[in-house]
């Protein structure tokens, strides 16, 4: 087996330096991962049939990430549906944001199937928890030191692990329990209830 052939497990050989990406193969890259994912499961998903559904080669998937752990965590945990408060100083209102931004990120079909072998294997992966934890982080910090929870030298925001565990917990006891409105509401009302503050 060459270094360009599918190894699944191994580095393979890496682009030159200085060699520029073609962003149409990341995101047919991107697109294959979620839809083939769903349909083989975490355990059975392999690079050689992302390639093959992208058009595109193993070689040119391991130039942009290091494996499938890497590759499935950039795909479902989608930088999209990152909070950002609306800086209009309703607490509430920003906690609401945060409850539904956290719904968009694990309320999706490829994250609901990746979820538990993907938090198995990204956290014996120092690298990689290190971008999960700062993904469920976003700008946390600065918003909840409006209402001082910041807990000091942790990495996690308490409302990263209240609203992210919550889902999380959810996805892996109940597959079949879906994050709705009531949901977020039920959310919004319990972190409101349990830190009433004013706004400013």
């Amino acid at each position: 087996m060459t270094a360009d052939q599918d190894t699944d497990g191994k580095t393979a050989s890496r682009a030159a330096p200085g060699r520029p990406r073609d962003s149409r193969i990341d995101a047919a890259i991107i697109a294959a991962t979620r839809e083939l994912i769903v349909q083989t499961g975490y355990s059975a998903l392999s690079l050689s049939a992302i390639a093959a559904h992208a058009g595109t080669t193993t070689a040119a998937i391991y130039r942009r990430w290091s494996g499938k752990v890497h590759l499935v965590h950039e795909a479902v945990l989608s930088e999209d549906a990152a909070f950002a408060a609306n800086g209009a100083g309703d607490i509430r209102e920003d906690i609401r944001a945060l409850v539904e931004a956290m719904r968009s990120m694990f309320d999706r079909p490829e994250v609901r199937v990746a979820l538990p072998g993907l938090i198995a294997d990204t956290v014996a992966d120092p690298e990689l928890h290190k971008l999960m934890i700062a993904r469920l982080a976003g700008n946390l910090t600065a918003f909840e030191s409006r209402f001082g929870q910041r807990r000091r030298d942790d990495e996690l925001p308490l409302l990263a692990e209240v609203v992210a565990g919550t889902a999380i917990f959810r996805i892996l006891v109940r597959p079949d329990a879906v994050l709705d409105d009531a949901w977020v509401e039920a959310m919004t009302e319990l972190i409101t209830e349990r830190w009433p503050v004013a706004a400013g």
